[in-house]
């Protein structure tokens, strides 16, 4: 049994400590058990990224889920012999490759398969345990479950809790490439709307005005497909300024180029019909994700303090509408 609380940050609360505005909000519940939930793990930001540091200072609109577990009924996640394409490791961090399909964490009927089962087994259970109250140890940022490539993950909670603050100061880089249904105009720019949940969806995201989270992407189209009988496609760079659940996602079906094979927010079954030349049409209806990779990860090793910079190639299915548009 679980009790979750949905809460949103008042104005009058600007730059309150996380544990002392959670414990104005919930006072039936102690401060130190508000600061042990949050060392466990049990407190998620708007993202659904575990916050870990008490001192943490709020913002007004920042939203937070705090989730209390029965005592001694922590979510037990089982190793698993799940293959991973480890791009580095050490005492501290490890890297991978996550592939398409991979869901990160459990959560929503997902309880095994997910990277935390393969991280356990991989790393004989050294992971950090910040989030292990909520099955998520080791993670402190995600890739959508269909989104492929470069993630890394923290193995002791000292690394963990750095790399927190640096996710959070937005001083991790991290460069995305996506396969766009259209082509951007203009080919080069920088898009700047601020990202809030759907009311009539908590899985979706949605573009808003006077609400949400600020959002930045910039983008430059590095290669655009077309030809007889279909719209053109487009390859895209993708650069985060910030991190908001399905970003990317939101923001490029924003100005009319949603990423191909999105189902969510992309539409393809439409675009599908839009498509008079058969090869193409083939080619599309092929397509079972969302078109987007993480190739690039770039950030400072949270012990030493080192420049770390990870690259992954494209995976072989958006390779291979690549190379169909170049004829290869």
């Amino acid at each position: 049994m679980e009790n979750t609380f949905h809460l949103k940050v008042e104005d009058s609360f600007e730059k309150f400590r996380l544990d002392k505005w959670l414990s104005l909000q919930l006072p039936d519940i102690s401060r130190s058990k508000i600061q042990k939930l949050i060392k466990q793990g049990c407190v998620l930001d708007f993202n659904d990224e575990v916050v870990a540091d008490q001192n943490f200072l709020i913002q007004s609109g920042d939203e937070y889920t705090l989730v209390i577990k029965e005592e001694n009924n922590n979510i037990q996640v089982m190793p698993e012999n799940i293959p991973l394409d480890v791009l580095y490791e050490d005492d501290d961090i490890i890297v991978v490759n996550k592939p398409a399909g991979m869901v990160v964490h459990r959560g929503a009927g997902v309880n095994s398969g997910t990277l935390v089962n393969a991280l356990l087994y991989h790393c004989n259970g050294k992971l950090s345990s910040i989030g292990a109250e909520v099955g998520r140890q080791g993670i402190v940022h995600r890739l959508d479950k269909d989104t492929s490539g470069a993630m890394m993950a923290c193995k002791t909670d000292r690394a963990h809790l750095e790399m927190y603050k640096q996710f959070a100061k937005h001083e991790v880089k991290r460069e995305y490439y996506a396969i766009l249904w259209g082509m951007p105009n203009p080919l080069k720019g920088r898009i700047e709307k601020n990202i809030a949940r759907n009311p009539k969806s908590r899985q979706e995201m949605k573009v808003v005005v006077d609400s949400g989270k600020p959002a930045i992407t910039n983008y430059e189209t590095l290669e655009v497909f077309s030809g007889a009988k279909f719209k053109p496609l487009s390859l895209v760079k993708c650069q985060l300024e910030t991190g908001r659940t399905h970003q990317i996602r939101v923001h490029m079906a924003s100005i009319g180029v949603p990423i191909l094979g999105d189902s969510v927010y992309g539409n393809p079954s439409k675009h599908i019909t839009q498509i008079e030349n058969e090869d193409v049409r083939t080619l599309i209806k092929g397509i079972s994700r969302q078109m987007l990779h993480s190739k690039n990860i770039e950030f400072l090793h949270p012990i030493t303090n080192e420049k770390m910079k990870f690259s992954t190639d494209l995976p072989s299915d958006m390779q291979s509408v690549i190379d169909f548009f170049k004829g290869e």
